[in-house]
């Protein structure tokens, strides 16, 4: 391993608040009136990340399976709240649609990983279960939460196309089905440009850490590989496990696109 690592001290800490003021300058000359809610997000985000450290070195001090399975349940729950909350239209039922896709795609993927990727022992270890359960609930609830504002675009684009189907026989599914394809491939794009762009234009943030912790770089390539693979599958699986459930809550028992969901609530 290499030995050539760098510490960040509370003192570096402080000195990087000069790219804070650097852009309080930039906002406040350009009068974009932001500067409350940069001061604001900034101490907010020194105070939350300073409380996570210390709340995850307890949590990493605990091995026990129940406690890492109950700490994941906690996770998908907030994140399906969360996604829930910021949803501009209602979606009957979306908080189950949201919960099942991210719990399934969590459960499949994670334990994949866990199990016969890293091989981790003993397999619920919070080392390796934390922070990659994080990253596969965290970017879950980012894909579906496009997905799901995408797909109401879609049907309010598609709305006659969609009722001109109903009524020639088609089902519900395949009226819907050309919105539901354009809107996961439009949540994926992000992801597809990444494994396009990644070693090229950007060094991502997981393997520059890793870097820069010490870590033998053609190991954390190997690290930030499988990283980006799992994302994508993530992004994909848990798409279409909540849209399969979602669509459904567009049309009636009688087949009929109910157009009151379509109309903007926000």
């Amino acid at each position: 391993m290499n030995s050539d690592f760098y510490i960040l001290t509370w003192n570096d800490l402080i000195v990087s608040l000069v790219f804070i003021a650097f852009s309080l300058f930039l906002i406040k000359k350009w009068k974009l009136g932001l500067e409350q809610t940069l001061i604001i997000g900034t101490f907010r985000s020194f105070l939350q990340l300073t409380l996570m450290g210390y709340v995850l070195t307890w949590f990493f001090d605990q091995q026990h399976w129940a406690f890492m399975l109950g700490l994941l349940f906690i996770m998908i729950l907030i994140a399906s709240y969360e996604g829930t909350r910021r949803q501009k239209n209602e979606i009957p039922h979306f908080f189950s649609a949201m919960f099942i896709a991210l719990f399934g795609s969590a459960i499949l993927i994670l334990g994949t990983i866990l199990l016969f990727i890293l091989e981790v022992e003993p397999w619920y270890s919070p080392y390796a279960a934390i922070p990659i359960g994080g990253m596969i609930i965290g970017n879950g609830l980012n894909s579906t939460s496009l997905t799901a504002n995408r797909f109401i675009g879609e049907l309010k684009h598609r709305e006659r196309e969609i009722e001109t189907l109903l009524a020639l026989g088609a089902t519900p599914k395949l009226a819907a089905y050309d919105a539901m394809k354009a809107s996961i491939q439009a949540a994926l794009i992000p992801n597809i440009n990444g494994m396009m762009t990644v070693g090229l234009v950007q060094l991502p943030g997981v393997m520059t850490g890793q870097i820069l912790a010490g870590i033998d770089p053609v190991i954390a390539v190997r690290y930030q590989i499988m990283i980006m693979y799992m994302w994508f599958t993530t992004a994909t699986l848990a798409n279409m496990i909540m849209l399969a459930i979602v669509y459904r809550q567009f049309f009636t028992n009688k087949m009929q696109l109910r157009r009151e969901l379509l109309r903007d609530n926000s």
